[in-house]
């Protein structure tokens, strides 16, 4: 399995640290931030690294081979000439990336924190779509469906069985098990009880509370309310 690093910035908010030596070898409690990356890819299964190298690429290339060698597994670098983004390089990297049908993680290179790839990768097979964005403080149950166009902040709860698509879901909500959700906005720590169906730009306001086994059409919930019937036709809960 592979991985795409992006590691081509100049690095300018950690100047002067980064006129000597890229961002991703700063070191961060004694080993290069990079390398908190590539170590936790390994442990997931990955055996193929790909760096997409711009500022200082020589650096990174030299330590980056040492760590080839101690870690066992294979490193390219696909070489920026001018500066493509975030999504610039994944196209200048197709061909790496692209030569059999596994998935693939993608990260920038100036993130750490408890990688949850095993977990993320479980979850995007299991879903089967083209791509997965998951706040890593979220937790998904058993069983859940999601997707197509879904977005899930963090500290997320969806228990089992949740189905879910072209939603947003906001930071601190729960979706308790076995509801359906399609074309909603779930609002900041609300929370959907189990068996509910909602539809239809249904959203809900800040701290709402959706009882079990009820069905919202189209119905925009203001802040701090307890839905405790179905709401059949669209509708302003006030």
């Amino acid at each position: 399995m592979k991985a795409l690093i992006l590691v081509g910035g100049y690095g300018t908010r950690l100047r002067p640290l980064t006129l000597s030596v890229p961002k991703p070898l700063v070191e961060f409690a004694n080993k290069p931030i990079l390398l908190h990356q590539v170590e936790a890819l390994v442990k997931a299964g990955v055996d193929h690294v790909i760096l997409a190298v711009s500022y200082m690429s020589d650096l990174l290339e030299r330590e980056m081979r040492v760590q080839e060698e101690r870690l066992g597994i294979k490193i390219s670098l696909s070489h920026e000439k001018e500066p493509l983004g975030t999504a610039g390089p994944l196209a200048l990297a197709r061909e790496l990336l692209t030569d059999n049908d596994e998935p693939f993680f993608v990260l920038n290179s100036d993130v750490i924190c408890d990688f949850p790839f095993e977990d993320m990768l479980k979850f995007h097979k299991h879903h089967g779509r083209e791509g997965t964005i998951v706040d890593p403080t979220a937790v998904i149950g058993q069983n859940c469906t999601i997707g197509p166009n879904v977005t899930i902040g963090a500290g997320v709860v969806l228990e089992d069985g949740v189905r879910i698509k072209r939603c947003t879901v906001l930071k601190g909500s729960r979706v308790r098990s076995h509801s359906w959700l399609e074309s909603c906005i779930v609002g900041w720590s609300s929370s959907v009880g189990q068996w509910v169906r909602m539809e239809n730009v249904t959203v809900l306001g800040e701290d709402v509370i959706v009882n079990d086994e009820l069905y919202l059409n189209g119905a925009n919930v203001l802040p701090h309310k307890s839905i405790t019937d179905s709401v059949p036709e669209p509708r302003i809960i006030m």
